[in-house]
């Protein structure tokens, strides 16, 4: 074979060759490529899926457990996917808001409960909770006026009635706290933080066996006490013991 003919002959081959490799080599790529779509619509439709379970499960009551677990952090994660599929629902604000507040989030949490007030002017707990808050950075009259408009909207709130006991108290207004703190007893005689605040409003007032007679009525109503409160009730006034 003439060396032209056998070079070119030789040339043709590494074209066929290279050709074949890069064909090749295309094919591969469109295969990863479909594989790589492929995952991906597969991703999309599991992320769905997902989505539609989460959909069915009642976001406020998830925020409710994941706080009585301490896990306050999720609580406040689940809240804000909740608030922001559903933007004007008041209660996911009222919860999302009582999150912020377990990790110290008080000025943040209050932006959710104006929200929530705003969206349902109705919704108690949001204006029980926005007091609350205010009564933890000591604004009392504030919170005050937050109460009364929970009473407002349900005369029978005994936790309300409590509350505005408890800020009475931390404005040195005892016996109006007292009369509150009566009228919440009166509305449900197993309120424990009532018995509580009030047992700590007539230690105040060095009446204290009144607030014997309060710890009394709490056990013989099977309502739980702070050991801590008791004990230092004892020590200043010991437990009067039992007429026969």
């Amino acid at each position: 074979m003439p060396g032209k003919i056998k070079a070119l002959w030789y040339f043709c081959i590494v074209v066929i060759v290279v050709g074949f490799i890069a064909l090749a080599a295309k094919g591969k790529m469109e295969e990863a490529r479909e594989n790589a779509e492929t995952a991906s619509q597969a991703a999309v439709e599991e992320q769905k899926k997902i989505e539609a379970k989460t959909v069915q499960i009642d976001p406020i009551k998830l925020v409710r457990e994941l706080n009585a677990l301490g896990k306050y952090q999720e609580a406040v994660d689940v809240a804000r996917k909740a608030g922001e599929r559903n933007p004007d629902h008041a209660q996911i604000q009222t919860w999302w808001g009582i999150s912020l507040v377990k990790i110290d989030k008080r000025a943040e949490a209050i932006e959710h409960f104006v929200l929530a007030a705003k969206k349902d002017p109705t919704d108690e707990k949001a204006h029980l909770y926005w007091g609350l808050t205010l009564a933890m950075d000591k604004k009392f009259e504030d919170a005050i006026g937050h109460y009364r408009i929970v009473l407002e909207i349900n005369p029978e709130h005994s936790n309300a009635y409590a509350y505005w006991g408890a800020s009475l108290s931390a404005l040195e207004k005892l016996e109006e706290a007292v009369a509150k703190l009566e009228e919440s007893l009166v509305l449900n005689r197993f309120n424990s933080q009532a018995y509580a605040i009030m047992i700590d409003v007539l230690y105040k007032q060095t009446k204290y066996e009144r607030a014997w007679e309060m710890v009394h009525k709490a056990r013989a109503n099977n309502v739980s006490l702070q050991k801590s409160s008791v004990d230092r009730l004892s020590k200043i006034f010991p437990e009067p013991t039992k007429k026969p």
